[in-house]
C-alpha cells in the first residue's frame, strides 16, 4: 500500500514538475525579453531625460531668450500670411506660457510644443500634439502598473514555490534517513535469520548424523544377534542329532535339585563301573542341560532383539517428530526471512524513489534560484524607480494638463 501510495505521489510530483517547467521556461523567456526591453528602455528614458534637461538648459539660458526673441520678431515678418489673423499678443502669451511650464516641469515635449506654437504652429495642432503625449503617458503609466502587478505576481510565486521545494527537501531529507534506518534495521534482522536457518540445518543435519549411527548400530546389533541365534540353533541341532538318530530322549536336567555326584577313591578296590551290556545310552543328563542353556541363550537373545527393535522404533518415532518440529521452525524461519526480504526490497524502492524526488526538488529550487535572478534583473526597478517614475509622470502629465487648459482658454478669447 505504501509503495502504490508513493507511486502515486511520485507521477503527480512528475506531473506538476512538467507543468512548473513549462511555466518556469515561459516565464524564464518572458523575464529575458522584458529584461532586455527593459533596459532599451531605461536607456532610452535616461538618453530622453539628458536631452531634456540639456533642452531646457538651452531654451531658458539668458543669451538664448534674447536669441529667440530676435528670430520671433523674423519668423512673425515671415510667416504672417500663415497665422490667418491670429493675435500676436496671445500667441507670444502662449509661447511664454508653455516655456514656462516646460521650464517648472523639465518637459522637453512641451519645450518642443512651444517653439511650435512660435513658429506659426496651430493651437488646436498643439492641442492635439497634448493630447497625444498625455495619452502615451498614461499608457506607459499603464505599462509600468502592469509590469509591477506582473513581477510582483512572479515574485511572490517564485517566493512560494521556493518555500515549497525548501520544505519537500527537507521533509523527504527525513524521509531518506528513516527509510535509511529501516533498512539497516531490516539488514540486521536477516542476519539473525539467516544465522538461525544455518544453525536450525547444522541441528536437523546433526540430527541425521546421530540418527543414521544409531540405526546403523542397531542393524548391526541384529545381525550380530541373528547370527548369534544361528549359530546356537546350530550347536542345539549338532546336540539332538546323536539322540534323535539313536531314539534315546533327551533330558532337559543333567540332575535332579541340581545336585553333582559325589565320588570316593579306595586305593585298594579297583574301581567299579555303574554300567553293564554293551548298550550306550549317552549322557543324556549333561546334553540335555547344555541345550536348555541355549535355548535359554535364544530366548535371550530374541527378547534383546525385539526390545532392540521397539527402542528402535520409538527412537525413529522421535526423530521424525523432533525433525518435523525442527522443519516447522525453518520453514518460519525462511518465510519471516523472505517476507524481511520483500519488505526490505520495498523499504529500498521507497528510498530509491525519495531520493529520485529528492534530486528533482533540488533540480527545480535551481531553476527557481535562476528564475528569482531572472526576475530581478527584470522588476528590480519597480521597487526602486517605480514611485519616482510614477511622481515624474505625474508631473509632467500635470504640466501638459495645465497647457492645455491655458491654450484651450486662448481659443475661447480668455485673458491673457
Amino acid at each position: 500500500k505504501k509503495l502504490a501510495e508513493s507511486k502515486e505521489i511520485l507521477d503527480d510530483t512528475k506531473a506538476q514538475l512538467e507543468a512548473d517547467e513549462a511555466f518556469f521556461a515561459e516565464t524564464k523567456s518572458g523575464c529575458q525579453t522584458k529584461a532586455r526591453e527593459w533596459a532599451v528602455r531605461t536607456r532610452l528614458r535616461t538618453e530622453e531625460l539628458t536631452g531634456i534637461s540639456q533642452a531646457i538648459n538651452i531654451l531658458t539660458d539668458p543669451e538664448n531668450m534674447k536669441t529667440f526673441d530676435a528670430a520671433h520678431t523674423t519668423m512673425f515678418l515671415q510667416l504672417s500670411s500663415k497665422q490667418q489673423g491670429a493675435d500676436k499678443k496671445e500667441r507670444s502669451a502662449a509661447f511664454a506660457k508653455l516655456k514656462s511650464v516646460a521650464s517648472e516641469y523639465k518637459n522637453l515635449g512641451l519645450a518642443r510644443l512651444a517653439l511650435e506654437l512660435k513658429n506659426g504652429g496651430h493651437f488646436d495642432k498643439v492641442l492635439a500634439s497634448i493630447d497625444t503625449m498625455i495619452a502615451m503617458l498614461r499608457k506607459e503609466e499603464q505599462a509600468d502598473i502592469e509590469h509591477r502587478d506582473r513581477c510582483e505576481g512572479a515574485e511572490n510565486k517564485n517566493k512560494n514555490d521556493m518555500e515549497d521545494l525548501n520544505h519537500a527537501i527537507d521533509k523527504t531529507g527525513k524521509s531518506i534517513e528513516h527509510l535509511a534506518n529501516e533498512e539497516e534495521r531490516l539488514g540486521d534482522e536477516i542476519e539473525v535469520l539467516e544465522a538461525q536457518i544455518k544453525k536450525t540445518k547444522e541441528d536437523m543435519a546433526e540430527a541425521l548424523e546421530l540418527r543414521n549411527k544409531e540405526v546403523a548400530e542397531f542393524r548391526q546389533a541384529m545381525k550380530d544377534d541373528t547370527d548369534a541365534v544361528a549359530l546356537l540353533e546350530q550347536a542345539m541341532a549338532a546336540l539332538r542329532k546323536f539322540f534323535d538318530k539313536n531314539n534315546i530322549k533327551l533330558e532337559l536336567l543333567a540332575t535332579k535339585h541340581g545336585q553333582e555326584p559325589e565320588y570316593s577313591v579306595d586305593p585298594d578296590k579297583a574301581p567299579e563301573t555303574s554300567w553293564s551290556g554293551p548298550n550306550y545310552g549317552g549322557r543324556k543328563e549333561e546334553s540335555g542341560g547344555v541345550v536348555a542353556i541355549l535355548e535359554m541363550c535364544i530366548e535371550d537373545l530374541q527378547h534383546e532383539m525385539n526390545t532392540a527393535q521397539a527402542d528402535d522404533a520409538e527412537a525413529q518415532k522421535m526423530y521424525e517428530e523432533q525433525r518435523a518440529a525442527m522443519q516447522a521452525a525453518l520453514d518460519a524461519q525462511m518465510g519471516t526471512k523472505l517476507a524481511t526480504e520483500k519488505e526490505l526490497a520495498d523499504v529500498r524502492n521507497q528510498k530509491n524513489d525519495a531520493e529520485e524526488f529528492k534530486d528533482q526538488k533540488s533540480a527545480d529550487l535551481v531553476a527557481e534560484t535562476d528564475l528569482k535572478d531572472s526576475i530581478y534583473s527584470d522588476c528590480s526597478w519597480v521597487k526602486t524607480h517605480f514611485d519616482s517614475r510614477r511622481d515624474k509622470r505625474k508631473t509632467e502629465m500635470d504640466g501638459l494638463v495645465e497647457a492645455k487648459g491655458y491654450l484651450a482658454g486662448v481659443m475661447k478669447g480668455d485673458d491673457v
